[in-house]
């Protein structure tokens, strides 16, 4: 031991004393909103696709009305339809491994969490699947992408959803958080003299059409993002093996591994119930 005037016992001589204490809860990751495939997608088909790989779904067309003439034969309507696909070709899986060494060293409960989280991770990647589809190409479009959305372009997007007979039901609208701060500063969205015209709130709706925020649409704050409004009938979605968590213990390494699997897919169902909204 030194002594001194200036010698202490401070929190360097005093390490071996230390007390360290972890806290009980732990700081768990933020997990984001899985709008695409919880409302943003049609998935009556999944038990069609119980088994099976491919799905074919015919597409119907309208027959035409033609003015009848006198003494003229009527003339029959040749019908060539199509149909849209959806192959189950997204396979994914979570996984972690816990050893027998470490159980009696740390706090189960918070180990534990890690299990929900496999499910959670399988979600993540089928909801980022489904907002892929909203610039594919097919779409309508309005907007600019990095440049925020007026309100001009949600009429323009809301048209062409009616152009197309899309129902007034089912429809929605996803937006990123960038959007949603510009759309905070629309009058149209924060007026109580719109709300009164529209008999409802507007902050999380707009018109008929709910609106979800999602950290899932596609893009960055600086190159815009790729937000979408439709019928939930423009995007079809099937998830032929749901999440579910499977445990082995194996013996050459004295633990227990955990994974879950999932497999999916999905396609543009009706591309004219769909906007791709161009925005920030």
């Amino acid at each position: 031991m030194a002594t001194g005037a200036t010698e202490f016992i401070d929190v360097t001589t005093a390490d071996v004393f230390l007390e360290e204490i972890w806290a009980k809860k732990a700081t768990i990751a933020r997990e984001a909103e899985l709008a695409f495939m919880k409302y943003g997608c049609d998935r009556s088909f999944e038990g069609e696709l119980a088994k099976g790989q491919i799905l074919r779904i015919q597409n119907i067309s309208d027959l035409a009305a033609r003015a009848k003439s006198t003494n003229t034969a009527i003339s029959y309507e040749t019908v060539t339809e199509t149909e849209a696909t959806i192959t189950i070709n997204q396979f994914y899986y979570a996984a972690y491994a816990m050893e027998d060494v470490i159980k009696p060293q740390v706090a189960m409960s918070k180990i534990d969490t890690y299990t929900q989280k496999l499910g959670y991770a399988l979600g993540l990647s089928e909801d980022a699947y489904v907002a892929a589809f909203v610039d594919d190409g097919t779409l309508n479009t309005v907007g600019t992408l990095a440049t925020p959305l007026t309100y001009a372009n949600l009429l323009r997007g809301d048209q062409y959803l009616n152009d197309a007979n899309a129902p007034l039901d089912n429809r929605l609208i996803i937006i990123s958080p960038a959007e949603k701060a510009n759309f905070l500063g629309m009058d149209e969205f924060i007026n109580g003299d719109y709300a009164k015209i529209q008999g409802k709130r507007l902050v999380g709706s707009w018109m008929d059409y709910p609106v979800y925020v999602s950290t899932h649409t596609e893009g960055t704050n600086a190159a815009g993002h790729d937000n979408f409004m439709g019928h939930k009938e423009c995007i079809a979605e099937v998830t032929q093996i749901d999440p579910v968590v499977k445990s082995f213990y194996d013996l050459d390494y004295f633990c227990v591994k955990m994974a879950a699997l999932t497999t999916y897919a999905g396609t543009i169902r009706r591309a004219d119930h769909g906007v791709w909204l161009k925005g920030g």
